[in-house]
């Protein structure tokens, strides 16, 4: 017998208020139709299942009978729909490119993304910023973060969502290790890490403004890499000094120092294709990191 779940979930609240009026204002029903509802349910189950008389409304034996697997019906078809809504949102994914997985932000972006939305798989790649422009635009990438002031091509929407402030890492025994805080004038006979220029131009680009600005185009050290950790290797052993993020964890036998007055801050941005591919609860979790 095929037994109209609607029709149990009025039989419920009838049975709560033992009061036709009552519990047609629950339901936002007028009382006839929550009557005629009820006695639909009692010739599909072929019992009576409320004594209605003048002294008011209570339970038959077989109502009674009925009422805790009626119960049980509502309760398992509610954590039902809970576990399937779960499930849903299990299988999404979420693809983001975050150019450096050891970086403060970052980091700081996936957690947030793992903390706000569990539900959500995320499918992370550090391949830089050229990369992440060409796969927003193809669908291949829901999600980029970079600095601000990367090309935004046609198509793609961004958002500033942290400014972090700059450092310098120097190794251990620099004569400015021991300062409070650095001008970038101070570097100008140093050899500067910059990373590959085709990773994330961006960032060279803002670099090399902060050292022309100072009055200096800086000496590069010959080795470039996509890894922080082997850049702030080559300021352990002696071999350069790096800019970078004031945050960026470094290795015993290098220091950071600040940045003196002067510098800008430099700007993440959160990118995304201009289509209905993002969740809005993804967007929502990242609008600012600050």
């Amino acid at each position: 017998m095929d037994v109209d779940l609607r029709l149990v979930r009025y039989f419920l609240v009838m049975a709560e208020e033992l009061h036709f009026t009552a519990a047609a204002r629950r339901l936002y029903v007028s009382q006839p139709a929550l009557s005629n509802q009820i006695r639909r349910l009692e010739t599909q189950l072929g019992a009576q299942l409320f004594n209605r008389s003048p002294r008011g409304v209570t339970l038959t034996a077989a109502g009674d009978a009925f009422l805790p697997h009626a119960q049980s019906a509502l309760a398992a078809i509610r954590s039902g729909v809970a576990e399937a809504t779960a499930a849903a949102g299990r299988d999404q994914v979420l693809r983001i490119d975050v150019l450096h997985t050891d970086l403060v932000t970052p980091r700081a972006v996936l957690t947030r993304l793992r903390e706000r939305l569990p539900g959500f798989r995320l499918e992370v790649s550090s391949r830089g910023s050229r990369d992440q422009e060409k796969r927003l635009l193809t669908g291949e990438l829901d999600l980029a973060l970079c600095g601000s002031t990367a090309a935004c091509p046609d198509g793609v929407l961004q958002r500033v969502i942290r400014r972090e402030a700059l450092g310098v890492a120097l190794p251990r025994n620099h004569p400015l290790a021991a300062s409070d805080a650095v001008a970038v004038r101070e570097l100008t006979n140093e050899t500067h890490y910059l990373p590959r220029d085709d990773f994330a131009p961006e960032w060279n680009e803002f670099i090399l403004a902060c050292c022309r600005t100072a009055g200096f185009a800086p000496r590069r050290h010959p080795a470039s890499t996509d890894s922080t950790s082997s850049a702030l290797e080559l300021v352990r052993a002696g071999e350069c000094v790096a800019l970078g993020l004031l945050s960026t964890p470094f290795p015993d036998g290098v220091v950071v120092k600040p940045l003196a007055a002067g510098v800008p801050p430099y700007g993440w941005s959160l990118r995304w294709r201009d289509s209905s591919r993002v969740p809005a609860a993804a967007l929502a979790a990242l609008r600012s990191l600050d």
